[in-house]
């Protein structure tokens, strides 16, 4: 498949998080180059993510003293935040790559194992 410029606006909460094809009007975080498998699996992070962060919110708030999933609910998105920047830096332009190094989170992102799997064994170590 052919790779070609996405623009890619990150949000907190992701529920406005945005992957585009052409550069428009409005602004973005990030320029990728990407298959249009690549992209729609990065919109699957992304819609992922907003998911998850529902989730914890409702836990946290409605379920805090009857279950304990608000914490890994939390890990899980972090998880996913993650995946989805590492996958931004792996798809980046030069440009790209340089704001997310110059962020200072890039060692930090690939120490933490991308996996947001509830049952990974792994994910609350």
């Amino acid at each position: 498949m052919e790779r070609k410029p996405y623009y890619i606006t990150v949000q907190v909460g992701m529920q406005n998080a945005e992957i585009r094809n052409s550069k428009g009007e409005s602004s973005y975080d990030f320029e990728i180059n990407a298959t249009e498998d690549e992209a729609a699996l990065l919109k699957d992070l992304m819609v992922e993510a907003d998911n998850t962060d529902r989730i914890g919110y409702f836990h946290s708030h409605f379920f805090a003293n009857v279950i304990d999933t608000a914490d890994r609910d939390h890990m899980i998105y972090d998880r996913l935040l993650n995946e989805i920047y590492l996958t931004i830096y792996d798809l980046g332009s030069d440009q790209t790559k340089k704001d997310i190094e110059e962020m200072g989170i890039l060692e930090r992102l690939k120490e933490v194992k991308p996996s947001h799997n509830p049952t990974d064994p792994n994910l609350l170590q």
